[in-house]
Formats: structure tokens, sequence, C-alpha cells
């Protein structure tokens, strides 16, 4: 497949932090020359509409990971989501964590050897770590997560586990010590390299709040979370290669989101600040609880169950049909959304479950469900209807045993975990500063369109709308008293 973009030169070295220590070099020079030739350029132009629509068309924000594009959607590194599937070397039959963790931090495709030095990098800090899930400071995570009600969902778990998972010693030892700016992001990726390594491990803390046993570190990130989880539930599905292989398609199809994004946008700003990693994650996981917006895997679920529930065993398409516009006139377009094309975050799992699943009736009624959605929604001078992710991942995590949909939400974040922990480290490497925009009131932005209003006209004539707002704010005022 021909790449779409290239970040220029791929390092040869197998040495994860020696790459990117390569590639920081020639960041820093490409920021000092668009600063020094394109820095007065206007990019995005802000509108007072652009304000009270929550900035949703302005470019405010520089985030090197990945992108929207208006065509493909998210983009890694300016690889599509066909091309990194594609072209990352695997594990099993899909492509591992480690290598989409390597892309996003470096913007290199690694090496097949590259790859496996990641895995024997972080196999071998996880070996360093077991005292956080079978120690003492595992039993004093378990001792906390015990002590929360039951009602307490797995999102807000791993929130408050996060918090206690004080895992940034040397970035803090770094900053007691007066370590240099420049330097700085070194200590924060050792942190970070280890944190990964060690997150499946406190997932399924989360499950089963007892200790892990008898668990082994070694395989790629995806095995030692599937041999945590086994731990978790003895009944697991036994068909662990299969599980795996999905698990990783899964993860790299959400290592990353859009900057702009709410709940990136949170860990965006957050992780520019002196918080430590453990407690810039255990921030943005409340943020993660209800994604996607369209429907998370829950809400996909409850509805297919209602749906099944009221056609029974044997339907017919109109009773199909009717089921389903009942649904949508009652509830919102759960799992679908209008838009340009369709996610191709879906469109890879529907490959999937057309390989691997492809007699299962669960995905045939997902399937019959937006077919019908997206003719009988379809309007004129109005986007199409299109499914998102969460109406075939959720079907897929249930046919391998993953029947915990709320626990599923933890495996989407730890998954954009990996997005996260390389953006992070990346601010650090540039030194980047704190996003701080100015705020001001609304009479405040009626008063600089006001000057600048009668600027432009170089009259004093007031604008109608203007004044007819100033004289309702001063009968306001004259009510008031």
């Amino acid at each position: 497949m021909t790449v779409s973009k290239t970040r220029g030169e791929p390092s040869t070295s197998t040495n994860l932090k020696e790459a990117l220590c390569e590639k920081i070099p020639v960041h820093h020079d490409l920021l000092r020359y668009i600063r020094r030739y394109f820095g007065p350029n206007i990019i995005s132009q802000i509108t007072i509409d652009s304000l009270y629509d929550g900035l949703s068309d302005a470019k405010t924000i520089v985030k090197e990971t990945s992108e929207i594009d208006p065509k493909h959607g998210i983009v890694y590194r300016g690889l599509t989501i066909p091309e990194v599937v594609t072209l990352l070397p695997r594990q099993g039959n899909s492509p591992s964590a480690e290598a989409v963790f390597w892309l996003l931090l470096t913007g290199d495709i690694p090496t097949q050897q590259q790859t496996a030095s990641l895995i024997a990098d972080w196999t071998s800090r996880r070996q360093k770590c077991t005292e956080w899930w079978s120690g003492p400071r595992g039993e004093t995570l378990v001792s906390v997560l015990r002590s929360m009600p039951e009602a307490i969902s797995p999102m807000h778990r791993l929130s408050v586990a996060l918090t206690i998972f004080n895992i940034s010693q040397q970035a803090k030892e770094a900053k007691r010590h007066g370590v240099l700016p420049h330097t700085y992001w070194e200590y924060v990726y050792e942190d970070g390299m280890e944190f990964l390594a060690t997150l499946p491990a406190i997932v399924s803390l989360i499950a089963k709040r007892k200790m892990l046993t008898n668990v082994s570190s070694d395989g790629d990130w995806v095995q030692f979370l599937l041999e945590c989880l086994s731990n978790v539930n003895e009944n697991f599905d036994i068909r662990k290669s299969s599980v795996a292989d999905f698990l990783r398609l899964y993860i790299i199809l959400n290592a990353d989101d859009d900057g702009g994004a709410p709940a990136a946008h949170i860990t965006h700003m957050l992780g520019s600040t002196d918080l430590h990693i453990n407690e810039v994650l255990s921030s943005s996981v409340l943020a993660y609880i209800d994604e996607p917006k369209s429907g998370t895997m829950t809400q996909w679920k409850e509805l297919q169950m209602k749906v099944q529930n009221m056609l029974g065993q044997a339907w017919m398409e109109q009773a199909l049909r009717t089921r389903v516009l009942n649904l949508w006139s009652r509830d919102k377009l759960i799992g679908h959304k209008e838009a340009d094309f369709c996610d191709p975050r879906y469109l890879a799992l529907l490959d999937y479950a057309k390989q691997h699943l492809p007699d299962n009736s669960e995905i045939k009624l997902s399937r019959d469900i937006t077919r019908i959605l997206k003719t009988a929604l379809r309007r004129p001078k109005r986007k199409p209807i299109y499914p998102e992710q969460s109406a075939i991942a959720s079907i897929i995590f249930q046919c391998y045993g993953l029947k915990d949909m709320s626990f599923n939400q933890t495996i989407l974040y730890i998954a954009r975990t990996l997005g996260m922990i390389a953006s992070i480290i990346w601010t650090k490497a540039v030194n980047a500063p704190v996003e701080h925009p100015i705020s001001k009131c609304t009479y405040s932005y009626i008063e600089s369109v006001r000057k600048e209003s009668l600027k432009t006209r170089k009259h004093k004539t007031r604008s109608p709308g203007i004044n007819t707002h100033k004289n309702i704010h001063k009968k306001g005022n004259n009510a008031g008293r």
C-alpha cells in the first residue's frame, strides 16, 4: 500500500527512546522554521458565532500524534486507519499495540525488530513492578476498591485507582533536583513507559477487586491484558488467540483521538502542566464514561436487546422496520450519526466480523438496523446516516465472552492512553506552554464588536442591534432598581 504522507527519515534504532531522541531535534528545527517564516500567518478566524458554538470550526490546538481528515476521519501521523491496519507489524493476525505506540510517538512505521524491542522493554518493566498487583502496593489499591459501593462504575473506580497509582517517581525526583527543562521529557518518558507496561494489571484489579496471582508477565501488551483478565474470570473464553487478535485490532483503532474532542482536550491541557502522568490520566477518565457521544457500547447493547425482545425469535422485515423506527421516535439515534462518510473504525471492525464471525445473528441484526435507519431517515439536503463503531464493537466483545460493557469501556480508555502518553511526552519534549486563552463575558464581546464597527465605519453611528441590546440591558437595570 502507498503511504499517504511521510514524516521524515525513519529511525533505524531498535530502542524507542533513542529513536525519539533522533526525532526531537528535527522537530525543534521545524518549529523554529514555521514560527520564524509563518508566525504572523492567519490559519483560522474566530467569529462571535465560533465562540458560542464551542469553537467547533476553529483551528486552535497543536497535536502531533493524530488529527481529523475531512475525507478519511482519524489519521495517525498522516496515516489513515486502513493504512495503519495494513502497514503496522503484527502480533498474531492483527497489528500490535506496541507498534501503534511507536508510530504515534515517533511518526515512523516500526519494523518487526523495533516492535519486538518495545515488547521486550514493557515486559521487563512490568516484571519489576509486580507489587502493584500482587504485593503491598496492590493490597492498598484493592482495599480502596473494596470499600467503594457496588453501584460505582468501573470507569469511576479506574479514576480512583489511577489517582493512587503513583508511578511518576522519576519525574518527581527530576523536578526536586531542578532538572533542566529540555531534559525533563526523558524522565516523563520513563514514567510513561512503566505506566503503560503495568496498566493492564491495574484495569484487571478494577474488575476483580482482589489480588492477581500467578500472572505471567511475558508476551505483548494484549497477551498480558488477557493473562490478567483470565485471572479475573475463570470462565473467560478459551479462544485466547482469537480474543487477542480482536483486542489488538480494537486497541489500535482507538489508540488516539482528535485533539479537539473534550476528553482528549482535557488531557492536552493538563499534560502541559506540572501534574504527573497518573494525575493527568485519572482526571481524564471520567470524560470517557459516555464516549463516543453517538452512543456507548452499553447503550447499543440495550437498544439491540430492546429490538430483540420486541421481535422474539422469528420476525419479518416489516416488523423489524416498525420496531426500529418506533425506538428511534422515542430515543436518540444510538450508535449512528449524520456524517459525510462512514467511521473507518466501524468499517475495520465490520471487515473483522465478516472474516471471523460470518454467521453471527447479532451482527446481522445490527447491520439490518443500520440499513433501515440509513434508508428511512434519509433527508434531502441533510448528511446521510452512518453507523459508529459501538454498533458492532459491543457485539464482538460479547461473542468473545466480554459481556460487561461498562467494563469494556475501560478497554476503550486504556487504548486511548497510548495516544495520551505519546502526546504528554511530546508536550514536555518541546516544552509546550500551558494553554491559557483570554476569556471575556458576553457584554465585553458586545463592546469589542461595537468599537470595531465604529472604527471601520469611521463615524459614531451605532449598530441598531447593539443599541437595542443596550436599551434592553438599561431597562433591566432600571427595573432592578
